[in-house]
C-alpha cells in the first residue's frame, strides 16, 4: 500500500472513529465501515486486514491521527477516539460522570471489560500518584482522560 492510500486509510479509520466515538466489535466490521467511508477508493477487504493489524498502524493511528485501535483480551476489537473535548463545560461534564459498572469499565471510553478488567485497566492515579477510587481506564484512553482532567485544572 503507497503512503497516500495510506493517509487516505488513516484518515477513514479516524473518521469512523469519531463518528462511533468508541465502537467494540470485530475488525472485520470495522473494516466494512472503513471501506464504506472511502467509496470506490477502498483497498480490498484482505489489504486494509493486514494493515490494520499491524503494530506500527496502530501507533501511528494514536500519536497522529488521536484514534486507538486495539485488541482486548476477549479477542474483540476496540476503535475509540482520542479527542480531548477544548470546550471545559463538557470536558468537566464528562470528568464528573461515573460509569455504571466503575470496577469494570473504562472511564474515557466507557467499555465494560467484565471479568478482565485487572487486565486491562490500569488505576488512574491522582497527583499524588494515589489511585482515584472506582476509575480505571485502557492505557490507550489514559492519555485524553488525563489531558482533559489537565485542562479542567487550569480553568480552576
Amino acid at each position: 500500500m503507497d503512503a497516500d492510500l495510506q493517509l487516505k486509510v488513516l484518515a477513514h479509520v479516524k473518521f469512523v472513529a469519531m463518528h462511533y466515538f468508541a465502537f467494540k466489535g470485530s475488525l472485520e466490521t470495522i473494516i466494512t465501515f472503513v471501506a464504506y467511508s472511502m467509496g470506490s477508493d477502498s483497498p480490498s477487504p484482505d489489504r486494509l486486514d493486514n494493515f490494520l493489524r499491524r503494530a506500527e498502524t496502530q501507533r501511528r493511528l494514536e500519536n497522529e491521527f488521536e484514534t486507538a485501535l486495539f485488541m482486548d483480551t476477549a479477542k474483540v476489537w476496540h476503535l475509540v477516539s482520542l479527542v480531548v473535548p477544548m470546550d471545559v463545560a463538557i470536558a468537566r461534564r464528562r470528568l464528573n460522570h461515573r460509569p455504571i459498572s466503575p470496577g469494570t469499565q473504562c472511564r474515557w471510553c466507557l467499555a465494560d471489560s467484565k471479568g478482565f478488567a485487572g487486565q486491562e485497566l490500569k488505576p488512574e492515579l491522582d497527583i499524588y500518584r494515589q489511585p482515584v477510587p472506582g476509575s480505571f481506564l485502557h492505557p490507550q484512553c489514559m492519555r485524553p482522560w488525563l489531558a482533559m482532567r489537565a485542562l479542567c485544572d487550569r480553568e480552576n
